[in-house]
């Protein structure tokens, strides 16, 4: 075979190859837009143009001139493909260019007049080379007999008009791959210009040697843009199309093919011509050297083709590296939510990454920690699409319609869920890149390899943290233990002396008169205060063992309301109930109950200053703000406190139920510590909120017993 013809050959059927891929995946894109449908055109016409001349070579090397009617078709059907593509250019810059301004969904009347008055030279050109194509026998495949200087022309023109819409995108669009693309596509269709006004108008297709191969090169010139369009599909998620790293390597071992067809097959039937060299066994050891030789070296190459075309996945592979040893020393569970989002954004380029941890809670899922801006309106559709599909990998799992569909609900572009043992953990949600292409399969891959590690970090973490709360549960009741014998042997050591000095002091203050006597009252107060402390210690130290009852919350905060009042209208303060329910009764111990109220409520009156306004409103629990239980019959009270104080600092917001620990000048720090305890005797949570501005806000949600 001649050199030439293997150039042709190979040439061509790379071209139809590049062809069929981009159109094979332009077709996967729903719904299809202007855009899609202009390079869909683009494509098919190369398929025409590139296939129509492999397989007429192919046949024409194979049958000779027994195909020649089957080949002269072969070749009208590649110039009408031929014919197609300056339209085509024309018809996916201005469609690229709508995209970008984001007009491309709903054409007007006037831009597809305009798309179809692009492909008027197209009619043109068919009607008026068709009769002479059908009638000439005489050309041949992978020549330009029918490439004639007013289509060039024609082509010459699409293709400046195109590299000017090319230049006006890269002033237009927003993210770097895609201008990158345009800048480089330009480049070529301008060099593919030049090369077509040297050889074609300038007729250097005619010169001797080299003519025919310039004349080639000029035929096969589009397979660099399709080549160059195919790298930025795979390296850059580009047009939002997937390109799987098989086929680069495809293409890598058909070029090894390729040279032992041009070089070592060549050679052999060179030396055919010598009877004295066994030429089969030279071209067999030739091959079995090609072999050996690309062995050592198909390693190293495979690197550098990976750094060129799948640098993305290495770089990711050492993020997942690097970040799982640092996550896997963090026991902090807010950072290591915190860390692992940072990177997620930082890497993926992602507008948003938000992690859940939930909890299973009977036959609903519970959030119990979360990093991010949380805005999932429909959290709990995901969560039972992702659960319905858990046996999908993950590419199939974001491509199913029930998990697509909630997907765009929650304006997200990816949901990956985390699993410890079966049980689902967590939830990883990414929005959309920020360049707006798709997520590749090595960022898939990565990303479900990496949702594994932080199911361990997750679960290492919750581990260590309950760990840290049993220790702090037993210093507790160490503490709680030892304050119960301090407060034991000052009951004895100090209340008893106390209360004959109160009797002493009285009976003075009954006698004296004057400053005397407004000093023994001094005293008196003191002494009721030390009586007070005693008391507030020996109730945290020893509760009341009395047995529960039906509190009626309602009559006790009326209670408290009565026995503060009077300290509350010395500073001005308001105090207001409101009932918004018709609470029932509550089993609890009544002293636990009044505690709480009392504390509570005595802790805003100090904390509010004159003239301020405290609320205490009484309610039944909402569904979503307490937790699931077993026992169906369970209802929850909400009792809540508001005042417009200064508020709680944060850096003292976390050690408030601390025993002893306060930020007044004056009390024992008891207050909160016993109404945490009570409420966590009768099954209750209790939440605060608090802000500089707006003040502070305790919640107590207690379960209500129903009896029947």
């Amino acid at each position: 075979m001649p050199f030439f013809d293997i150039i042709r050959l190979f040439g061509f059927g790379f071209g139809v190859a590049l062809s069929i891929t981009l159109f094979s995946l332009s077709l996967q894109r729903m719904p299809k837009r202007a855009i899609d449908v202009a390079f869909g055109i683009l494509f098919f016409s190369f398929i025409l143009w590139f296939g129509g001349h492999f397989l007429s070579l192919l046949l024409s090397l194979l049958f000779g001139s027994v195909v020649q009617l089957e080949v002269k078709y072969l070749v009208i059907f590649a110039y009408l493909g031929l014919t197609l593509i300056p339209s085509s250019l024309l018809h996916i810059q201005l469609a690229s260019l709508l995209s970008a301004r984001g007009n491309d969904r709903r054409l007007g009347i006037r831009q597809r007049a305009i798309m179809i008055l692009f492909y008027i030279p197209f009619i043109i050109f068919v009607i008026t080379n068709a009769a002479p194509a059908l009638k000439d026998l005489s050309f041949k495949p992978g020549h330009s007999e029918l490439v004639n200087i007013p289509f060039v022309v024609w082509l010459i023109i699409s293709i400046t008009v195109s590299v000017a819409f090319s230049e006006k995108l890269i002033d237009t669009l927003k993210h770097d791959a895609d201008r990158r693309f345009y800048r480089d596509i330009s480049y070529v269709l301008a060099a593919i210009g030049l090369g077509l006004i040297l050889v074609y108008i300038f007729s250097f297709y005619r010169l001797p040697y080299i003519g025919e191969y310039l004349d080639l090169l000029m035929l096969l010139s589009p397979t660099v843009p399709l080549a160059i369009f195919l790298y930025y599909v795979y390296r850059y998620n580009f047009y939002r199309l997937v390109i799987k790293p098989s086929l680069v390597y495809s293409v890598i071992y058909g070029s090894v093919m390729a040279i032992y067809l041009v070089g070592i097959r060549r050679l052999g039937d060179h030396l055919s011509q010598f009877p004295e060299v066994n030429a089969e066994i030279i071209e067999g050891l030739l091959l079995i050297a090609l072999v050996f030789i690309f062995q050592p070296f198909r390693t190293v190459l495979q690197a550098r083709l990976d750094k060129l075309f799948f640098k993305d996945r290495y770089y990711y592979q050492q993020f997942l590296r690097e970040l799982s040893d640092s996550i896997s020393g963090i026991v902090d569970l807010e950072q290591l939510l915190n860390t692992i989002r940072s990177a997620m954004v930082s890497t993926l380029k992602v507008k948003e990454c938000i992690i859940l941890i939930v909890q299973k809670m009977n036959d609903s899922i519970e959030i119990v920690k979360e990093s991010g801006n949380a805005k999932l309106p429909a959290l709990p559709l995901l969560i039972r699409a992702l659960q319905e599909t858990r046996h999908f990998r993950l590419r199939r799992q974001l491509n199913d319609f029930r998990v697509t569909t909630v997907l765009k609900q929650n304006k997200l572009a990816l949901a990956m869920p985390i699993y410890f043992q079966e049980d689902m953990r967590g939830l990883i949600c990414l929005s959309e890149k920020k360049s707006g292409n798709a997520f590749s399969d090595e960022e898939l891959d990565v990303l479900q390899t990496f949702a594994n590690q932080i199911g361990l970090a997750i679960e290492n973490a919750r581990l260590v943290q309950e760990r840290f709360e049993l220790i702090r549960r037993i210093h507790q009741a160490e503490k709680i233990n030892s304050l119960g014998q301090l407060a034991t042997t000052m009951s004895h050591e100090i209340k008893n002396p106390l209360t004959s000095i109160k009797t002493i002091v009285q009976v003075l203050h009954e006698k004296m008169g004057g400053d005397d006597k407004k000093d023994l009252q001094l005293v008196l107060s003191e002494i009721n205060r030390l009586h007070t402390i005693l008391e507030k210690l020996l109730s945290f130290a020893r509760p009341t063992a009395a047995s529960n009852e039906r509190v009626d919350m309602a009559a006790v905060i009326q209670d408290v309301l009565a026995l503060l009042k009077h300290q509350a209208q010395q500073n001005n303060i308001a105090l207001a109930f409101q009932q918004n329910d018709a609470a029932p009764p509550i089993m609890a111990k009544s002293q636990s109950v009044r505690e709480i109220v009392f504390n509570l409520l005595l802790n805003a009156i100090q904390a509010v200053k004159a003239n301020g306004h405290i609320q205490i409103v009484l309610s039944m629990a909402a569904g979503d703000t307490v937790q699931p239980s077993k026992d169906k019959k369970l209802q929850f009270i909400k009792l809540s406190i508001l005042d417009d104080g200064p508020g709680i600092p944060p850096n003292i917001r976390d050690r408030i139920y601390e025993p002893f620990y306060t930020s007044k000048t004056v009390g024992t720090g008891l207050g909160l510590a016993i109404v945490k305890r009570n409420v966590e005797e009768l099954s209750g949570t209790i939440h605060v909120q608090s802000d500089a501005e707006r003040g502070t806000r305790f919640d107590i949600i207690l379960p209500v017993n129903i009896q029947k």
